[in-house]
């Protein structure tokens, strides 16, 4: 008896999308190798999912490794900013440990090295102490851009860097008006 395999509904989408538009393409008269078929699925779902499988003891030190790996080697920020990672703080609950980390983007150019703007990026990492020590939960880690609401989980949500160029226009807007205010 097959059974089908169990996929998630983020990956059935994929899935429907690329082979829409790959039946498109076909209908158009272009054929695609099963290389060209991958690229396509790979361009529909840019693969920015962090595993969270290497934050082990100690947590620090392992977190800010994670942290730093997911910046470079995932979301490939740095082609575009260059970063600061800092270890904040650390706290807790009657449940939970939790691990701050910053990383403050920024993007210097010949005109201004060192930048007018930057944004910052808080991680959060939360080890749960409420488990047996045998049956430890894995570590959480969120993130939440400096303006926003909302934290994000590094294992669904991808940072890129048209969100952190959008703050830093932001921040750039408003000193111009104070600017034109000519309030300092």
């Amino acid at each position: 008896m097959d059974i089908p395999l169990i996929r998630s509904y983020e990956e059935q989408a994929i899935d429907t999308v690329v082979s829409v538009l790959n039946r498109a393409k076909e209908a158009l008269g272009e054929r695609q190798t099963l290389k060209q078929l991958a690229t396509t699925r790979d361009t529909v779902a840019p693969q920015g999912k962090v595993i969270l499988t290497s934050l082990k003891c100690p947590i620090p030190v392992t977190s800010e490794n994670l942290i730093r790996n997911t910046i470079e080697k995932k979301w490939k920020l740095t082609e575009t900013f260059m970063y600061h990672l800092k270890y904040v703080s650390r706290s807790t609950d009657e449940c939970s440990q939790y691990y701050y980390f910053e990383a403050i983007f920024s993007q210097p150019t010949a005109l201004y090295p060192i930048p007018q703007a930057t944004v910052s990026v808080f991680f959060r990492v939360e080890d749960k102490q409420i488990y047996p020590p045998e049956v430890r939960a894995m570590p959480m880690m969120t993130f939440r851009i400096e303006g926003h609401r909302w934290d994000h989980d590094v294992r669904h949500v991808l940072l890129t860097s048209e969100s952190l160029l959008a703050v830093i226009q932001m921040k750039m807007k408003f000193y111009r008006r104070i600017e034109e205010l000519q309030l300092f």
